[in-house]
């Protein structure tokens, strides 16, 4: 009489287990949702600590994904625009003739900043770090190469675009840093690159 419980047990059991995994790889929709089917084959386990402890970590992680959620989109628009601003890039100097000087970078960092900025835009939480170690990446390979050829254009905006978002999401992003990036983000990537096609169609450089 007692195996038909045994059996939901093991099952509640089962998607505990389920549960645990999925917490470690980050899916709380799927740890939820694992917790959901372990309370529902047996109710009794929702008494459990493992299930409490794994109950509070998604409420956790879900009170933390919706503090993030504005700072991790902004963060994703910025992408969106660099990799849109480096597709054009790309075009008009393929179309002048200029190929053989584009580096592969050239070509991987457009990619990979949609990449990035998608998962930014689900609000992934450890796409967070990703992003911050990214625009680290940018900032020594872009700004390092644009500072020994003496590029003062490159040199700044990305500066503007690496330093706005590791100002954005390093850390624990707060209102003042979010409006300090953007700001950065405007005026130091955006509004030097208008200067530089302004410049570029008045045949100032």
């Amino acid at each position: 009489m007692n195996e038909p419980i045994m059996n939901t047990q093991a099952q509640a059991q089962s998607y505990l287990d389920k549960a645990a995994t999925y917490r470690k790889l980050g899916l709380k929709a799927q740890v939820q949702h694992e917790l959901e089917q372990a309370r529902r084959v047996d109710p009794y386990i929702a008494q459990e600590v493992r299930y409490k402890a794994l109950l509070e970590d998604v409420a956790a992680e879900v009170k933390k994904a919706e503090a993030l959620k504005t700072p991790l989109r902004i963060g994703a628009a910025m992408l969106f625009v660099n990799a849109l601003i480096g597709a054009i890039f790309l075009i008009l100097i393929l179309i002048s003739g200029g190929g053989a000087d584009l580096a592969g970078g050239d070509f991987v960092a457009p990619i990979v900043n949609l990449i990035i900025g998608v998962n930014l835009w689900q609000v992934k939480l450890p796409w967070q770090k990703y992003t911050v170690w990214w625009a680290v990446l940018g900032l020594v390979l872009f700004g390092g190469g644009a500072l020994v050829t003496g590029d003062v254009f490159s040199l700044i905006t990305q500066l503007g675009f690496s330093g706005s978002l590791i100002l954005l999401l390093a850390g624990t992003p707060t209102k003042v840093r979010t409006v300090s990036a953007i700001a950065i983000y405007l005026v130091l990537y955006l509004g030097v690159i208008c200067l530089l096609f302004t410049l570029s169609a008045l045949g100032a450089i």
